[in-house]
Formats: structure tokens, sequence, C-alpha cells
């Protein structure tokens, strides 16, 4: 069972990191974009007719495919003021229970967006100027959420080892420093 959470993570972290790729190349082209319809808006009077829904749909696909690379890795902001003074297992207690509460949200929520970008394949919703139909952009939201979704099971399996055998593993640790002096 060991060796199967393994290969789940590692396949997880792969996946994470190549959607979290495709959205860095999103954002990029958000702002290269977002600049081309300020110069034209304000130096020719000509902006871009399908900025507003290009910025749209690549947003979708930026939080929903880079959110999996940041819960892969852990990387989310917390604040941790009130565990950080609990003993080992009390953190691990506390993280186990907060990553099921996660867990059972971010199921409920991919199951949804499957089911909303199934709807929005039979219906053929497309975007009002550029006439692009929505339902592959759903269909790539709910799967970035999956990787989402995989990332936090694995925090909650870790987390739940973590409250059986405290000592083995710290549940705060600190993260590489990759900017060194």
């Amino acid at each position: 069972m060991n060796s199967f959470l393994d290969a789940l993570a590692r396949a997880n972290g792969r996946a994470s990191l190549w959607l979290a790729r495709l959205a860095a190349v999103a954002l990029a082209i958000i702002a290269l974009v977002t600049f081309g319809d300020v110069i034209g808006r304000y130096f020719f009077h000509a902006p871009f007719a399908f900025t507003v829904e290009l910025t749209q749909m690549l947003m979708a696909i930026v939080v929903f495919f880079g959110v999996g690379l940041v819960t892969h890795e852990d990387a989310h902001i917390s604040a941790d003021v009130v565990t950080l003074r609990l003993p080992p297992r009390w953190r691990a207690a506390v993280a186990a229970v907060t990553n099921l509460l996660a867990l059972c949200f971010l199921a409920i929520l991919t199951w949804r967006l499957w089911g909303h970008a199934e709807f929005l394949y039979g219906k053929g919703d497309t975007t009002m100027v550029w006439t692009v139909p929505l339902w592959p952009v759903a269909f790539a939201v709910a799967l970035g959420s999956v990787f989402y979704l995989t990332g936090v099971f694995l925090h909650l399996l870790d987390s739940m080892r973590r409250v059986e055998e405290p000592e083995q593993a710290p549940v705060v640790s600190t993260p590489p420093q990759p900017y060194r002096e």
C-alpha cells in the first residue's frame, strides 16, 4: 500500500508540475494580451474585443492548474500561531481534521465541476464576442481540480500517519530555501 501511495504522490507531483507550467503560459498570455489591449486602446483607439473573454477563460486555467502544485508541495500560506504551541500529536490531529474537511469540500467541488462541464458540453454554450465553446475550459478546470483533490488526499493520509507516529515525521517542516546568499 505504501508503494502505491508513493507512486500516486510521484504521479500527482509530475502532473501538477506540468499543469502549473501550462498555468504559467496562460498567465503570460493574459499579460501579453492585456498589454496589447492597453496599447491598442490608448494609442490607436482600437482595443481588442476578446480581451475580457480570454482573460476569464485563462484565469480559470491559471487558478485550477496552479493550485494542484501548490497543494502538492504544501506551499499554501498558513497562519500557524496557535498550532505551533500544540504538541506534535495534536498538531497532526488538527491537520488531519482540516485536511478531511478540505477533502470533503473539494470532492463536492470536483464532482460539481465535472457535472457543470458536461452540462456546458451538452448545451453548447459559447462566449458572447468570440463564440468560443466554454466546455473545453470547464473540463480543463475539472481536470485541474482532480489533482488538487489528490494532493489534499495525500496530505490527509500523511497527517493521519503523523497522528499515530508524531516522532517519525515532524508536522512543521522547514521548506528548502532556494535563494541563499
